[in-house]
C-alpha cells in the first residue's frame, strides 16, 4: 500500500513539475495497452463468433459488456483524478470534521425532523464511506422515524452518545404510541440530550397527554446518560394534570414550556432551569422555584403576568443561585415575588417590569434600593425597554429591564430623581439617542459628587448639552470627573478642546478622553497636540469588543493610540 502510494506522489509530483513529459509517457503507455488489449480481444470475438448460432444476439452481448466495461474504467478513472486534487487529499478525520460542521450548523437552525440524513454524506464514494464509518456522524435522531431508518442510526451510531428529538405531529397519520415508547427504551442509556414537542392536534383526539405517554409507555426506564433536556408541552391547559414522571439521575440542565403543574419533579441533580410560560400567577412562580431549590441558574419567561399573591407562601431560600433572571410581571408583583425569595447575595438579577400606564412614582420606589449601593450605573434602551444596569462592589450585578407601554421606550427626563437614589455611583453609562434637558443634567451630575467616569453614546448636540452641564459654575459638576469616554459619539474637537481646558482651569482635570477613532472632527490634531489629557482613539471593532465585555462582566484589553499626560 505505501509503495503505491509512493509512486503516486512521485508521479504526481513530476507531473507537476514536467507536465509535457509527462503526458507523453502516460500516452505512451496507455496506446501499449490499448493495442495489446484491441489485438487480444479481437482474437477471442474471432475465435468465438466461429460457433456461434446467433451472431446478432452475441454481438449485442458484447456491445452491452464493452459499455459497462467503459463506465468501469471512466469511474476509475474519475476516481483518480479526485485523488490528485487538493479535496481527494483530506485525510478521513478531516472529511468527518467537515461533516459535523455541517450537522452542527443544520441542527441548530432547523428540525431535525425533515432531515433524517443528510446529503453531505453522500458527496461522493470516499465521503459516504467515510460517513458510514463515523459514529459521531450518526449521533442525532428525531423520533418517530421508519423502523428501518431507526435501526440503521441506531447501529451506526455504535455506543455514541446520542441527541434525540420527538415530536408527535404525525398527522395525517395517527402517532403509534407503542413503537415511539420502545424506540425510547432502546435508545434510553445512550441519550444525552432529549426535545420533545408534544402538542394537541384535532384530527388526533386520541393522541394521550405527555406524562401519560411516559407513565404507559417508558415507565421508569432509567435515562442514565441524559444530562439536558427540553420539553414544550402545549397539549392543553387542565390544571389537574399530573407531572411527567422521569428518571433521570445526572440531569443537569432543563428547559420547559408549559403548565407549572406538569413540570417533571423532583430532580435533584439538576442546575439549571428555563421555565417559559404565559400569565404566571405568583404562587406559581414561587411553588415552581420550591421544586429545586438546589439551582444554581434560573430562567422564567413570562409572556404576561396575572394576579397578586392570592395566599401568603413559604419563603423560598435558593441558596446557591448564581444567576436568576424573570420576565415580564408588573412592577408590583414583581416587589411581592422578590420579597419571598431568599437568595445569595452574589446572585446576578436580570428583572424584566412593566407598567401598563406611567407611574413613575411606582417605579422609581420599586427602582430606588437597588440604586442605593450601586458602584456603576447603565442606562440604555431596545425597542420597547429602558434598561437600567447596576453593579456594586458587595453583591452581584442587577439590570432591570422596563415597558411602560407597547411603544418606543419613555426619555430619562427624570434623571435627578435616579440620582438622588444613587448617590454614591462611580461610573454612570448613558446609551441613550435624547438626554434630559440641560437644567436636569445639571441637577443629576450634581448630585454625582463621586463620578469618576463617564460613558455616553448619543446624538452630537445631545452630547454637547453634557458637555455644558459639565461646565456648570460656581460649583464644579462631577469634581472627581477623570475618565471621559463617548466612544461612537461625534463631536467637534474644538469644541472638546475648549471643554477640556475649562476642566483644567478649574482644577478639575480630566486625565483621560476615549473617542471611536474618525469621530472626532474640526480640529482633532490641535486637540491632539495642545491638551494634557491622554487621548485614547478606538477603533470601531474595539468598540464592539468594549461594549460585548461590558455586557457580558469579561475584561477585555483594548489597544489604543495615546498620548502622554
Amino acid at each position: 500500500m505505501s509503495s503505491t502510494k509512493s509512486r503516486r506522489s512521485s508521479r504526481s509530483q513530476s507531473y507537476a513539475m514536467t507536465p509535457n513529459l509527462v503526458d507523453s509517457e502516460l500516452s505512451k503507455e496507455l496506446s501499449e495497452l490499448y493495442a495489446g488489449f484491441e489485438s487480444k480481444v479481437a482474437d477471442s470475438i474471432h475465435r468465438q463468433m466461429i460457433n456461434v448460432e446467433s451472431l446478432d444476439e452475441e454481438m449485442l452481448s458484447l456491445e452491452n459488456n464493452f459499455a459497462m466495461m467503459k463506465e468501469r474504467i471512466e469511474r476509475s478513472m474519475k476516481l483518480q483524478h479526485n485523488l490528485c486534487i487538493p479535496i481527494g487529499r483530506l485525510t478521513d478525520e478531516i472529511i468527518t470534521e467537515i461533516l459535523q460542521y455541517g450537522i452542527d450548523e443544520v441542527y441548530e437552525e432547523a428540525s431535525l425532523a425533515d432531515l433524517a440524513l443528510f446529503p453531505t454524506y453522500s458527496i461522493c464514494t470516499r465521503w459516504r464511506n467515510v460517513a458510514i464509518s463515523s459514529p459521531s456522524l450518526w449521533s442525532r435522531i428525531s423520533l418517530p422515524c421508519h423502523p428501518n431508518l431507526f435501526r440503521l442510526i441506531r447501529d451506526r451510531s455504535r455506543s455514541n452518545l446520542l441527541q434525540v428529538s420527538v415530536v408527535n405531529a404525525s398527522d395525517p397519520d395517527p402517532l403509534d404510541t407503542v413503537t415511539l415508547g420502545e424506540s425510547l427504551r432502546q435508545l434510553a442509556p445512550r441519550i444525552s440530550q432529549l426535545r420533545i414537542s408534544w402538542a394537541w392536534f384535532e384530527t388526533q383526539p386520541n393522541m394521550p397527554f405527555l406524562d401519560v405517554f411516559f407513565s404507559d409507555h417508558v415507565g421508569q426506564k432509567e435515562f442514565s446518560a441524559l444530562r439536558e433536556i427540553d420539553l414544550t408541552d402545549t397539549f392543553n391547559e387542565d390544571p389537574t394534570r399530573k407531572p411527567v414522571v422521569l428518571n433521570t439521575p445526572a440531569l443537569r440542565i432543563m428547559g420547559f414550556e408549559g403548565l407549572p403543574s406538569t413540570i417533571p419533579r423532583p430532580i435533584p441533580s439538576l442546575i439549571e432551569l428555563e421555565f417559559r410560560g404565559s400569565q404566571l400567577e405568583i404562587n406559581e412562580i414561587l411553588d415552581l422555584l420550591s421544586y429545586y431549590t438546589q439551582l444554581e441558574i434560573c430562567s422564567i419567561i413570562n409572556t404576561e403576568s396575572c394576579g397578586d399573591l392570592e395566599d401568603d407562601h413559604d419563603i423560598v431560600s435558593l441558596d446557591r443561585l448564581q444567576s436568576f433572571e424573570i420576565d415580564m410581571m408588573h412592577v408590583s408583583e414583581m416587589e411581592i415575588l422578590l420579597a419571598h425569595l431568599t437568595l445569595p447575595a452574589s446572585a446576578r438579577l436580570t428583572l424584566g417590569t412593566y407598567l401598563p400606564d406611567p407611574d413613575y412614582h411606582l417605579f422609581h420606589r420599586f427602582l430606588g434600593p437597588y440604586l442605593l449601593k450601586a458602584d456603576e450605573l447603565k442606562i440604555t434602551s431596545d425597542e420597547k425597554n429602558i434598561i437600567y444596569s447596576m453593579t456594586y462592589k458587595s453583591r452581584g450585578p442587577i439590570t432591570i429591564t422596563h415597558r411602560t407601554h407597547d411603544g418606543p421606550p419613555p426619555g430619562i427626563a427624570l434623571l435627578p430623581t435616579l440620582a438622588s437614589h444613587s448617590s454614591d455611583l462611580s461610573l454612570i453609562d448613558i446609551e441613550y439617542s435624547v438626554l434630559p434637558s440641560l437644567s436636569n443634567l445639571i441637577l443629576a451630575f450634581s448630585l454625582w459628587d463621586d463620578i469618576e467616569n463617564i460613558r455616553v453614546s448619543t446624538q452630537e448636540l445631545e452630547f454637547e448639552r453634557l458637555l455644558n452641564a459639565l461646565e456648570e459654575t460656581p460649583n464644579i459638576v462631577c469634581p472627581l470627573l477623570k475618565i471621559l469616554d463617548c466612544a461612537e459619539t461625534e463631536f467637534s474637537s474644538l469644541r472638546m478642546k475648549n471643554f477640556l481646558e475649562f476642566r483644567e482651569n478649574k482644577g478639575a482635570r480630566i486625565q483621560t478622553l476615549k473617542f471611536t477613532r474618525g469621530y472626532a472632527h474640526s480640529g482633532v490634531d490641535e486637540l491632539i497636540s495642545t491638551t494634557t489629557t491622554t487621548i485614547v482613539q478606538l477603533d470601531p471593532v474595539e468598540v464592539e469588543d468594549s461594549a460585548e465585555s461590558s455586557r457580558s462582566g469579561t475584561p477585555v484589553s483594548l489597544r489604543s493610540d495615546s498620548n502622554a499626560p
